[in-house]
């Protein structure tokens, strides 16, 4: 009767694992579907915006010119190759965006696997569900940019790193190879993220020195820093590599290089402002979440977490150090370097730290839920549960709020608009933004800043008689004589959104003239557009089109408080008409 209960209870704790694995196995595949759900929601919905589109106009060109050609965008070739071949199978917006979005959501289940080997299962699985909802790691893989990538392969490269220490089978430095130089040809900015990995090598020699085997994972640690910087050498421009390495490590040991003023850094520019409100705002509160509750948790739970290594027993030192190494030492580096160099900062730099951040947070929303378990064991849901559903939802309001920005800048429409109107021999000329409508409108291929030359544009113009001329934001410090040309020619001002506008101008025509051929445009459905024309219909005194088009306006404003404006301006214009 002995032997055959313990048979039974050796049974039922199979089955309980069994079940387990399966409910664990299931969560981790709902949270996949989830997020690619939201990664592929809206994946096409606004225009591939500049900087998508200058690396697309790389990646569709020859496979020769792709290495020449990324020094110019001081960017290395991975994601230029994937998308290289990508873009052979089709050129809509959703379809390149798409490996954006498989990256992203691939990084899901690693933050679990690496979440449940540093710390145990609940850690993962709330790890990977805020990696889930996140508006950081929505927003950028939906941009057919190397950020996603590079967040796949940094996790990938800690969990093989991680795993190789924790059971001693050579074959995940395998792993922790692959991520290490796939990271290092997607981004220079990967560099930073690898010193931790490093001194997180150097402590476990330190600690096991005499170890045989500990020599070991530190020679093969090495041997992969030395493949990746051969890697380097060949993509990455060496020459520059090292000057800038050096410009930087003496700005590091002579603090007062970093606040030179713009003219004396390297780029000219101020860089990031030394100010705490500013980190802040673009370091915390992107990691966390904007709303101030929200922030408020996320940081409590990451303060706990931090507070746990104070107890000389701490569990999970190792895993807590890493993590805290991986997140503030990439994210200082790089604030540093922009500001030596006088260049703006960017939230996507920082992306690939967010995982880090997030088990982190997790971990100490998991101490918070354990000790209200112990203090309060009636196992109510809110006791169990509170903290695993509140750190989600604050990112709903976030998240819902992304999918309604509108594009950076419409290029489609510029495009779409070029395609309906332009003649085959008309001019197009694309001021610095050359690669927006090499994409959008194939037949303007020019190569990139070929119109950042004065005596090009006149050249072009000089060639044609029909002319189209995209301006943006982009070239706005470089085109305000070629806009007092417009203005003075009475060229047909077609404002697409605030920060791309497209000019038609004829040689020989009036104003009028170039405006009745307007009236024929098959127009973008966009507010703006139809309320400049109307405008410079109502400077002509055509009260009839003058009204036509802002009414049009007004039918497609987006906010009660457009419709209003449009109203008013019409209503100012017909009463300087009576």
């Amino acid at each position: 009767m002995t032997v055959k209960s313990k048979d039974l209870d050796s049974n039922e704790n199979l089955l309980i694992s069994l079940f387990s694995s399966l409910k664990a196995h299931f969560l981790l595949l709902s949270l996949s579907l989830l997020g690619l759900a939201l990664r592929l929601h809206h994946l096409g919905g606004v225009s591939l915006w500049y900087d998508e589109l200058l690396q697309l106009d790389i990646a569709q060109g020859s496979f020769s010119r792709i290495l020449p050609q990324l020094p110019l965008h001081s960017a290395l070739p991975l994601d230029y190759i994937l998308l290289h071949f990508w873009v052979k199978l089709g050129h809509q917006d959703t379809w390149v965006r798409l490996p954006a979005a498989l990256f992203g959501t691939l990084a899901i289940p690693l933050t679990y696997q690496l979440g449940r080997v540093m710390f145990n299962r609940h850690v993962g699985q709330l790890a990977a569900l805020l990696l889930t909802v996140h508006p950081f790691a929505v927003d950028y893989s939906q941009e057919a940019r190397p950020y996603s990538l590079l967040l796949l392969l940094v996790l990938i490269s800690y969990l093989g790193a991680w795993q190789a220490y924790r059971t001693h089978r050579w074959r995940y430095w395998g792993l922790a190879g692959v991520g290490l130089l796939g990271g290092s040809l997607s981004h220079y900015f990967a560099l930073f993220g690898w010193l931790p990995l490093g001194l997180y090598v150097s402590l476990n020699q330190i600690y096991h020195w005499r170890a045989k085997l500990y020599w070991a994972h530190t020679a093969t640690f090495a041997l992969m820093l030395f493949i990746l910087s051969l890697a380097l050498l060949v993509v990455g421009r060496p020459l520059i590599l090292y000057s800038v390495g050096v410009g930087f490590t003496t700005a590091l040991t002579e603090p007062t290089r970093l606040t030179l003023s713009p003219t004396e850094k390297p780029n000219r520019g101020n860089g990031p402002p030394l100010e705490i409100a500013y980190i802040s705002d673009n370091f915390l509160s992107q990691l966390a979440t904007p709303s101030p509750l929200g922030l408020f948790i996320y940081t409590g739970c990451f303060l706990l977490a931090t507070l746990s290594l104070i107890p000389s027993q701490a569990t999970h030192r190792p895993a807590m150090l890493l993590l805290l190494g991986w997140l503030f030492l990439p994210c200082t580096l790089i604030y540093l370097f922009l500001l030596q160099r006088g260049t703006f900062f960017a939230h996507r730099y920082i992306l690939y730290t967010l995982p880090a951040f997030l088990m982190l947070v997790a971990q100490g929303a998991h101490l918070a839920q354990s000790y209200l378990r112990y203090k309060l064991p009636s196992k109510s849901f809110l006791t169990s549960y509170f903290l695993y559903l509140i750190l989600p939802l604050c990112q709903l309001s976030p998240l819902l709020t992304y999918y309604h920005l509108p594009a950076y800048e419409d290029w489609r429409a510029v495009g779409q608009l070029l395609q309906a109107e332009a003649q085959p021999n008309d001019a197009i000329i694309t001021i610095r933004s050359e690669q927006t409508m090499n994409w959008y409108y194939p037949p303007a291929t020019k190569p990139f800043l070929m119109y950042s030359n004065p005596a090009n544009i006149q050249a072009e113009i000089d060639k044609h008689a029909r002319r189209w001329f995209v301006l943006s934001s982009y070239s706005y410090k470089t085109d305000s004589e070629l806009r007092k040309w417009l203005e003075q020619q009475g060229a047909v001002k077609l404002a697409i959104d605030k920060r791309v506008t497209l000019y038609f101008q004829q040689k020989g025509l009036s104003q009028a003239d170039m405006l009745a051929q307007a009236k024929q445009f098959h127009l973008p459905p966009i507010p703006q557009t139809y309320a400049e024309l109307a405008t410079q219909f109502c400077r002509i005194k055509e009260w009839a089109s003058c009204q036509r088009f802002y009414k049009q306006a007004i039918q497609l404003a987006t906010t009660p408080n457009q419709q209003a404006n449009y109203r008013a301006q019409l209503a100012t214009w017909m009463a300087k008409n009576k």
